[in-house]
């Protein structure tokens, strides 16, 4: 089972709705997985096979050994399944 985490800086606003949308996407396309969200400060990126964060975040866990993808646009759900799907398959 994959382990996912969504992080943005406080990890209670947009990586809740991060961790919301890919549960969404996962269960659409039967992909079992376990999504967390957290904040920044203590996410332990390596402790993930997938980090979903926006760009400002990824450049600061870039060196992770999790793969990251980055959303911008957090309403897009069709390009979180697009670059979530990219990373697990």
């Amino acid at each position: 089972m994959l382990n996912i985490v969504t992080v943005c800086g406080a990890g209670v606003g947009s990586s809740m709705m991060l961790r919301v949308f890919a549960q969404q996407v996962l269960a659409e396309e039967g992909i079992q997985a376990n999504v967390e969200a957290s904040d920044i400060g203590s996410v332990s990126a390596d402790n993930y096979d997938v980090v979903i964060t926006t760009s400002d975040f990824a450049d600061i866990l870039r060196h992770s050994k999790a793969k990251i993808v980055r959303i911008d646009n957090m309403m897009d759900k069709e390009l979180l399944r697009t670059e979530l799907l990219k990373v697990i398959q």
